[in-house]
């Protein structure tokens, strides 16, 4: 059995989770904040060195401003608590552009990614203005420079270096990646769940892991 290294997961459901209670949609995305805690802390329990969130995507920014300037104020609030990463040993990298966003939200992303950089318990990738397509195409333009056009090197420019998602859950009911980590998933188990993002219990992730746990990944081999 091949230790799980890397869970990833689409956050998908806050904003239907909070119309079904007659509450705005930046309501669910605080609730499912609520939910990122706990999912860390389960990842850490579970000795999971890696995990990577789909915060916000490159299309999100079709959503109303009242949404999007919330849940970068959301963001914002939650990534400058740096005791709380600091005291779990949480290291904090972000996948993403940052062009476009708001001065503070880029200035709390410097300084939680250089405070906690030597935290060393659980890698947590926020993936925040992300698109699978455009870290791909920001890659291929590095290697241009380069020369070098080999996978390896390709590999290397990706927004991170981490290892690619063993698994990648996407809650809410869509079966789709809808753009998130394109390049690394070409060998990650996909997981679907009708659950939305904010009712994500303990119980389910234990089965998620423990589906993983029991597929046999050959890798193209027998």
């Amino acid at each position: 059995m091949q230790q799980l290294q890397h869970i990833a997961f689409i956050m998908d459901g806050n904003g239907r989770w909070a119309k079904l209670r007659g509450k705005p949609r930046n309501y669910g995305h605080r609730e499912g904040l609520k939910t990122v805690e706990k999912v860390l802390d389960w990842t850490m329990s579970k000795e999971i060195p890696y995990i990577s969130l789909y915060v916000f995507s490159t299309e999100n920014w079709k959503r109303s401003a009242t949404e999007v300037n919330g849940l970068f104020a959301l963001a914002e609030r939650y990534l400058s608590d740096f005791k709380k990463f600091c005291k779990d040993r949480i290291r904090v990298v972000v996948s993403g552009r940052k062009d476009g966003l708001p001065d503070k939200l880029v200035k709390c992303i410097e300084d939680v990614t250089a405070i906690t950089a030597n935290c060393n318990k659980l890698t947590c990738n926020l993936c925040i203005n992300y698109g699978g397509r455009q870290e791909i195409a920001d890659a291929a333009a590095q290697l241009a420079q380069t020369g070098d056009f080999s996978m390896s090197a390709l590999q290397k420019h990706m927004y991170n270096d981490l290892p690619d998602p063993d698994i990648i859950v996407r809650t809410g009911g869509h079966k789709r990646l809808s753009n998130f980590m394109l390049f690394q998933c070409a060998y990650s188990e996909l997981y679907f769940t009708d659950t939305l993002w904010p009712d994500l219990s303990l119980e389910e992730y234990n089965k998620i892991v423990d589906e993983y746990n029991s597929t046999v990944r050959n890798f193209g081999g027998i």
